[in-house]
């Protein structure tokens, strides 16, 4: 192949080569040269953070001939080998397709044999999370105690899904997302050295998207580069994205602001047909109002329509677009929630403006450009209430009380039924499939349930019963009173666990009182009733009379 890649081109051979990461170069160089290298390693982070590439720069100083300073000299036929991927003593695993206990067997088998060309053999497994947890157990044994040759390098970007007796056995190295200004730099550093000519803001663009991944900038770069002709401009980067620049976007919000929602709908279109993601705009506008906000906080503000809004008018602009996001993934046309969503930012414009000069002087307390009316009535209103409860507390007539109604949304003796009967277990199993009935629910576009179970936790269960806390007190009242919804999330619960449980809801405002109170009435022995003796004979000549009663011994 005549061509390679950027991110292939320019991968890092050294750890002065690294970008980012400086915690984690540092401190591999100084246990090198300390000679305090360590059996296993665990490099976990987001991806494109360059933990393969320092995997390989790791194993490549350690068996490197010539080089005693942690650095590789990458002349010497091991460094050489290592970086062609010719070295038989250092091997490459992608646990994404090879995560099988055979596979990790066939890894126990062959470490004991000592390397052949280098000093120490050296494991890098890509994607460990991917293992089965057969394969894990099937690494711990090695992991623990490897022969003295060997060195195991894990690389994970999700380290929540390896188990703990993993990790523990590790020296773990948490990667970061890389600057912008690093990436930025790089990337200049890569034009200048394949000669392509650039505009500054084109290379900050790609920075920006590439969200900390310094792959996924070397390869839009390399997109841009090959859609461009002699010099890379930020349109060339704006087409391979699909992004929305910043001249467009300040134009639609200008229309907007001034209520031309015909305009805003014509541009929205237009952008379309040039073949931007709805997605993408929607979160290229949030990026858009973060860097208005930014502006209004350095004092850069410009001359364009949207500088004359306030702040808090801005808040709610971003909350609203957020709002279309989440419903976006649930919907089969986004184009409407946009159209709906440019509506909406228009008529919160207008509520700003007829807001405004309804402030008086006694509000200079609260932020500026807020209609704070609805705030005061309420406090009028609360004020007539005091008054008037403190002229019936004066008047000389009693009154009587009434009983106080039960305001409880859930039932003790139906939770005393749940904890009564309740095992680690059952509890542990059920939370441990929770997120996969969230999803469940989520994936069948069952919107009421989602809002119902997003706060939602299990803190008890059984073989029949299980007990929900919910964050709010009015959906534990659904669960514990709408049949219908119950029989609906025992429904699914049964689908996920496979056990038929009924279930019962606690707000989690008042479930540590109830606990502590369930506690403590089992602390407090039960006072045994004793069985009243009944005198048969009595009771029978009460009944029909001594003359009547024959007794027989």
């Amino acid at each position: 192949m005549s061509y390679q890649a950027l991110y292939r081109v320019f991968r890092s051979q050294s750890f002065e080569e690294v970008v980012g990461q400086k915690h984690v170069t540092t401190t591999l160089k100084n246990a090198i040269q300390k000679n305090k290298i360590s059996h296993a390693y665990l490099f976990n982070g987001p991806r494109g953070t360059g933990k393969t590439s320092i995997a390989k720069i790791f194993a490549k100083a350690i068996n490197c001939t010539e080089s005693d300073t942690g650095e590789p000299c990458n002349h010497c036929p091991t460094c050489v080998s290592i970086t062609n991927g010719t070295n038989s003593d250092v091997i490459e695993i992608d646990a994404a397709s090879n995560n099988g206990v055979d596979e990790i067997r066939n890894i126990r088998d062959k470490v004991k044999y000592a390397p052949g060309e280098s000093k120490y053999k050296v494991y890098i497994i890509d994607e460990v999370h991917m293992l089965t947890t057969g394969a894990f157990n099937a690494l711990l044994k090695t992991l623990e105690e490897p022969p003295a040759h060997a060195i195991f390098i894990l690389a994970t970007t999700e380290p929540h899904k390896i188990p703990a007796t993993i990790i523990s056995r590790c020296q773990r190295f948490d990667f970061k997302a890389i600057a912008l200004p690093d990436i930025k730099d790089h990337l200049a550093f890569v034009c200048n050295k394949e000669g392509i000519e650039y505009e500054d803001a084109a290379l900050e663009f790609i920075a920006t998207s590439a969200e900390g991944g310094m792959r996924d900038a070397l390869s839009i770069l390399d997109q841009a580069i090959a859609f461009g002709e002699a010099k890379l401009t930020l349109n060339h980067v704006l087409n391979v994205t699909g992004s929305v620049g910043r001249d467009d976007l300040m134009s639609l919000m200008d229309k907007v602001i001034v209520h031309d929602v015909k305009g805003a709908f014509e541009q929205y279109h237009q952008l379309l047909a040039d073949g931007k993601e709805v997605t993408r705009l929607v979160n290229d506008l949030i990026y858009f109002l973060r860097d208005v906000i930014v502006e209004f906080a350095t004092d850069q503000k410009g001359d364009a329509a949207i500088y004359s809004l306030a702040l808090p008018t801005i808040y709610e602009m971003i909350d609203k677009i957020n709002d279309t996001l989440v419903a976006m993934r649930f919907s089969v046309n986004s184009n409407v929630h946009f159209e709906v969503l440019i509506v909406k930012l228009s008529e919160l414009v207008k509520q700003s403006e007829a807001g405004a000069p309804q402030q008086s002087v006694q509000s200079n307390a609260g932020a500026p450009g807020i209609d704070t009316s609805h705030i005061e009535a309420r406090i009028n209103a609360l004020e007539s209430r005091i008054n008037q409860g403190a002229t019936q507390a004066s008047a000389p007539q009693k009154t009587k009380k009434e009983p106080k109604k039960n305001k409880n949304a859930f039932s003790m003796r139906q939770i005393e039924t749940v904890l009564d009967n309740a095992n680690r277990e059952d509890l542990n199993f059920l939370k441990s499939n929770w997120g996969e009935l969230l999803a469940h629910v989520e994936s069948q576009g069952q919107r009421s349930l989602v809002s119902l179970l997003k706060h939602s936790e299990p803190v008890a269960a059984s073989s029949t019963h299980v007990l929900i806390k919910f964050g709010e007190e009015i959906h534990c009242d659904m669960v514990n009173n709408d049949d219908a919804k119950r029989e609906q999330i025992e429904a699914i619960v049964y689908t996920i666990i496979k056990k038929q449980v009924k279930m019962v809801g606690v707000p989690d405002s008042q479930w540590l009182q109830v606990r502590h109170t369930y506690i403590e009435n089992r602390k407090q022995p039960k006072q045994e009733e004793k069985p009243v003796e009944v005198d048969i004979v009595s009771e029978a000549a009460n009944l029909f009379g001594e003359d009547a009663i024959n007794i027989i011994d």
